[in-house]
């Protein structure tokens, strides 16, 4: 069995002397984890650094098998990742994210192309952070879990989109939503009313990770658990120091 396609380095742990396991986010095969031969060798070193864009060799006797990569850089991103404190932080939460809940074999590729999103060109910390957000909503979505926030599920209007049903994830709007607000989760207008990030304050911010988070705990900490209370302590720390 042999393919051939791009990823994106989430992760490599050294595998005896030489050798490591990289777990990749490819488009069209989707999360991967592999043997890299000659890991740490002079070619490869500066190769296997998390965020760098592979062309990746697969091949094994069977499609089960653990299977060998040879990869060769397409871009690399790590210094540019790293070079801002809250960049890599997030993108960091990202490999934490895929590596423990994405399963491997499938094809995730809207989230793929999220996840890149993320992680290209120049933003101010601000859009990076709302961006964020966005990514775990499609997290979310890519698993089975996805929220409505197009509409109000109890009278179907589009306008005025205030509150989030904690049970069934759909939007609600502030006429709707009287004298339930306090058993709702808020809404953040970036997501609400998708207004221009000049407008986005630490206020919504706050609110659009308390949503995910919810989500995120009540939807994928049943299926694996690791360890989140400290996932979401570091997460909420890049806010935080923000918002200082």
């Amino acid at each position: 069995m042999r393919w051939q396609g791009e990823g994106v380095l989430l992760d490599a742990r050294r595998y005896g002397e030489s050798s490591a396991l990289i777990d990749v986010f490819t488009i069209s095969f989707g999360r991967r984890v592999g043997l890299l031969r000659g890991a740490y060798s002079k070619k490869n070193k500066s190769v296997i650094q998390p965020g760098n864009q592979l062309f990746l060799t697969w091949s094994a006797r069977i499609e089960e098998s653990l299977g060998t990569f040879k990869v060769e850089l397409i871009k690399s991103r790590y210094h540019t990742i790293s070079a801002e404190r809250t960049g890599l932080e997030l993108f960091n939460l990202i490999c934490i994210l895929c590596s423990t809940f994405l399963p491997e074999r499938i094809d995730f590729d809207d989230l793929y192309h999220q996840t890149i999103m993320c992680i290209e060109g120049e933003r101010s910390i601000k859009e990076k952070l709302r961006i964020y957000v966005e990514w775990e909503l499609q997290l979310l979505k890519s698993l089975g879990f996805g929220l409505d926030l197009d509409k109000c599920v109890v009278s179907g209007s589009k306008k005025d989109l205030k509150f989030v049903s904690p049970k069934s994830g759909c939007a609600i709007s502030r006429k709707s939503s009287l004298g339930w607000e306090k058993k709702l989760l808020e809404l953040p207008d970036f997501l609400g009313s998708r207004k221009s990030v000049e407008f986005l304050t630490v206020t919504e911010l706050e609110k659009g990770f308390k949503l995910t988070e919810y989500f995120l705990k009540k939807y994928l900490q049943p299926i694996k658990r690791f360890k989140i209370d400290e996932f979401f302590r570091s997460r909420n720390r890049v806010l935080l120091r923000y918002s200082l």
